[in-house]
């Protein structure tokens, strides 16, 4: 596929630990927002209407964190570490084609399985099936298979993620992290929020 060439060179330093914590790190302050505006919108409208992608949205939150379920999945799947920022890609493109899309955490572990075996089918040159990614995931195969043509629908089929849009996710994703690391109380309240592009 034209331009994955190009994107294996950009991803050759990256190792698991790096893109995961980074991934997960931007991941876990959108969630803890998006789920204090969800509880305010379902406060006033009585109920709330969901995110209008009811597809991802599970009935509870699960008792996994977010980084350690990318781990999990890592871990199994032996995917490699760029798959997990180009799912953070595809989130972001399905946040700007759907702003209705609050990624939460009721929806986020079904947002990056899905986008992370998409990504690796993208990516790598030896991907899992469905099958195993499901079971590795914690959902049934028939649910993972309709959690794809969903993602592959938002995004309009457009998972190609050049070198240049790859690095600067990475590079955001790491400044987001260092921040956190550093100014705690600024990093929870930073702009970014998956609605604005850094390709």
């Amino acid at each position: 596929m034209p331009g994955v060439g190009e994107l294996e060179a950009a991803a050759a330093e990256l190792n698991a630990q790096q893109a995961v914590g980074a991934v997960a790190n931007a991941l876990e302050k959108l969630v803890a927002r998006n789920d204090l505006v969800a509880a305010a919108t379902m406060a006033e409208e009585g109920g709330g209407k969901g995110s209008g992608v009811a597809a991802f949205r599970g009935l509870r939150r699960p008792a996994i964190s977010i980084e350690k379920y990318m781990e999990r999945i890592h871990s199994y799947a032996l995917c490699s570490p760029a798959c997990f920022v180009v799912a953070f890609v595809y989130v972001d493109r399905a946040v700007h084609r759907r702003p209705d899309l609050l990624v939460g955490s009721l929806n986020v572990h079904r947002l990056m399985l899905t986008s992370v075996m998409v990504a690796s089918k993208f990516f790598d040159v030896m991907a899992q099936s469905n099958a195993f990614y499901a079971k590795v995931g914690g959902v049934s195969n028939a649910e993972l298979n309709n959690l794809e043509m969903e993602l592959l629908c938002l995004l309009d089929f457009k998972v190609n993620v050049s070198s240049h849009e790859f690095e600067s996710y990475l590079s955001h994703l790491e400044k987001e992290m260092l921040t956190s690391r550093t100014h705690p109380n600024f990093a929870h309240h930073s702009g970014f929020g998956g609605r604005q592009s850094y390709g």
